[in-house]
């Protein structure tokens, strides 16, 4: 009976994307579906486990003089059966259940002890964590993360939190109040993915953010599309104009970034430069990082 049920659920599904509003058990939905229920299970394991997560670092690039000046941390599951788990895979699964409040926090607290620790080394890197919508609701989690910042003894500033245009463009009100908690205790906040989501020009001049960051699908196209450039450089030019520094994700090659940086472009990220790697990597890759400006 569970079984059929769950079958019965399947075709629900597919019924309710379906045009007219049919559609049949499909066996590969099934096992998608089941897959995601046990990762998701899994996952629980996953975040009390000392050797199933990490955070991997890809630099941030200062696109005028060519330094690192920053990292985003990127969350890695390796399963203990299953090998490594693809983000795309499991982190919208969890962003959607009561698990993103443990998740943000085991990624925060990780990245927290990361700079502690690169600080002790003599590098001074801000860091950027990627944080759900759901943890914007949460009454308490600007006084948790301040706690959590002041117990590994670094500094606001060199901690960055990464929003989706999804997650900010929910509930304005709610939304202006967190990051404006945020930005006063010195965090600075930024845009994911921007141009992808509720794009519009009311929230970004209301929003207590200072950094921008370019969806990668747009900065990939720019070699090839005309229409990608003209886009990406009245971002620029708009963002500035609202006081943000822009970001621009998923460069790939030296005639991109030099695009970019002539257009004003503040930071980039992308394989061009270097792909994510772990903390022991980066320290050693910022003594000879340096890209030609």
């Amino acid at each position: 009976p569970r079984d059929v049920l769950r079958r019965l659920f399947n075709a629900l599904d597919d019924a309710g994307l379906a045009e007219g509003g049919l559609a049949q058990y499909s066996p590969a939905h099934d096992m998608k579906n089941m897959r995601s229920f046990m990762l998701l299970n899994d996952f629980k394991l996953a975040l009390e486990s000392d050797d199933q997560l990490s955070l991997v670092y890809q630099p941030r690039i200062d696109m005028r003089t060519g330094a690192c000046i920053g990292a985003e941390a990127l969350l890695r599951w390796t399963h203990p059966t299953l090998g490594p788990i693809p983000p795309a895979e499991f982190i919208p699964s969890v962003e959607e259940t009561a698990l993103v409040r443990p998740l943000t926090a085991w990624v925060a607290n990780t990245a927290l002890r990361q700079i502690q620790a690169w600080n002790a080394a003599g590098l001074e890197l801000k860091v950027s964590i990627n944080v759900s919508a759901l943890n914007l609701d949460e009454t308490n989690f600007t006084e948790r993360l301040l706690d959590a910042i002041d117990a590994h003894g670094v500094s606001t500033a060199s901690l960055e939190l990464e929003f989706t245009e999804s997650a900010v463009a929910r509930d304005s009100a709610r939304v202006t109040e967190q990051l404006s908690l945020l930005r006063d205790a010195g965090i600075d906040v930024a845009i994911d993915d921007f141009g992808t989501g509720y794009s519009n020009l009311q929230y970004l001049q209301q929003l207590p953010a200072s950094v921008l960051k370019i969806d990668r699908g747009f900065v990939m196209g720019l070699e090839t599309s005309e229409r990608d450039r003209t886009l990406v450089r009245t971002i620029i030019a708009m963002a500035h104009d609202l006081g943000y520094r822009v970001v621009a994700e998923g460069i790939e090659t030296p005639i991109v970034f030099d695009m970019l940086r002539d257009w004003g472009c503040d930071e980039g990220q992308g394989y061009f430069m270097a792909k994510p790697m772990p903390a022991t990597d980066l320290m050693l890759w910022t003594g000879k990082a340096t890209i030609a400006a």
